[in-house]
């Protein structure tokens, strides 16, 4: 016979959550993403030491040792390793004990900035590569086709491997929290003002994905970047309309899901767009429509989390 010798009134502990992935598959993808960045990272930093690797014979280095290119780069390779950080810190134990800002936020600034690629560029890709006989973008000057492709083919990686990463830590983190359905503001004016912010912003990038030259938006000339600008317009609708819509459907988890990337890619899209904008000059829709678009994105994700976080306690 055994003795229980817990004492009275006290529950074993529950096991921890599963997560989505097997440990080994999760550290898997962990090392992909990480591999996925390093052709992107290896390129800045033979840029920044004068190399003209990559580009096109005879162009010369063009405007990338121009003090804002450089800077940028500089920006672009702490953006990478960061990432990585991000995705080791997603498979491992021990994120699981960092601040959840430390992981969010920069999950959230990802997430925002490289799903469209993830999901509009291999369309896009394959469209251009059939239309127009090439995958170079028409902002990338004087580096070659290869460049393009192995970058963005690297970034589209990443984002996949990334979300998965952040799927499953969410749910060994957060699990009662994506069980439940996100709270939509209470106010009525609020979700007008809202979608106010977001609707403009959407619209906007409709509108260049199909405007002519003349009009577009300058360094989106190519049909693979205007496709994940209708990417950016879709994203941005869906995911914060589900978070501002009443109603059960679709479940909580696909909601959270589709409100996550939506509301990254509407507060992220526009502030990368304008700090890379081409030549440096900044589109004045863009700014209007980033303007209202970011803070009211950031807003309805972050109070949609606590809303339905403060409620579970």
């Amino acid at each position: 016979m055994t003795t229980d010798h817990r004492e009275p009134g006290v529950r074993p502990a529950a096991p921890a959550p599963r997560g989505l992935v097997p440990i080994p598959i999760r550290r898997a993808l962990a090392a992909l993403a990480v591999i996925a960045i390093l052709p992107y990272t290896a390129l800045k930093v033979l840029w920044l030491s004068g190399s003209e690797f990559g580009m096109v014979p005879g162009s010369g280095p063009g405007l990338m040792h121009d003090t804002r290119m450089e800077i940028g780069n500089v920006v672009t390779v702490v953006a990478a390793v960061t990432g990585a950080v991000v995705a080791l810190a997603l498979s491992q134990r021990w994120g699981q004990r960092l601040p959840w800002w430390t992981v969010v936020l920069p999950a959230a600034a990802a997430t925002g900035a490289l799903a469209p690629i993830a999901l509009g560029l291999p369309v896009g890709a394959v469209l251009q590569a059939i239309v127009a006989g090439t995958v170079r973008s028409g902002g990338e000057g004087n580096l070659t086709d290869w460049v393009f492709a192995l970058v963005y083919g690297g970034f589209a990686v990443f984002g996949i491997a990334l979300a998965v990463l952040f799927a499953d830590y969410v749910e060994r983190r957060w699990s009662r929290v994506v069980d439940a359905a996100p709270r939509r503001p209470h106010s009525r004016w609020i979700r007008v003002v809202t979608a106010g912010g977001i609707l403009p912003f959407s619209a906007a990038m409709l509108f260049w994905a199909v405007a002519p030259t003349s009009a577009g938006l300058a360094g989106w000339e190519s049909l693979a970047q205007r496709v994940v600008l209708v990417v950016v317009a879709i994203l941005s609708l869906l995911g914060c309309g589900v978070l501002l819509a009443a109603g059960e459907r679709p479940r909580p988890r696909v909601r959270w899901m589709l409100g996550f990337v939506g509301c990254c890619t509407a507060a992220v899209q526009g502030p990368v767009m304008l700090l890379l904008a081409n030549d440096a000059r900044i589109n004045p829709a863009l700014l209007v429509v980033t303007l209202f678009a970011t803070p009211s994105a950031m807003w309805l994700g972050l109070s949609s989390i606590h809303r339905t976080a403060g409620s579970l306690r």
